[in-house]
């Protein structure tokens, strides 16, 4: 349980890091999404990391984590 806890704590602290960043470059362009449009995005990141697990050819270097960053 410790070790679940600091790992979730390092994940929390990257994307917090990660989504600053991107605010300080990009600025809250989000904001104005309406919620089915961001309820979308996120389910195109859903769908995506279901067609990396099935597939078990990828022709270009990608894994799950940068979509449930994503997510997140």
């Amino acid at each position: 349980m410790i070790n679940t806890s600091s790992q979730y704590d390092s994940v929390t602290n990257y994307c917090r890091i990660l989504f600053e960043k991107k605010m300080k470059d990009y600025g809250s362009a989000w904001r104005v999404l309406r919620l089915s449009s961001l309820t979308d995005q996120i389910f195109i990141k859903a769908q995506r990391i279901r067609s990396l697990q099935t597939k078990n050819v990828r022709k270009v270097d990608e894994s799950e984590n940068s979509e449930f960053i994503g997510i997140i």
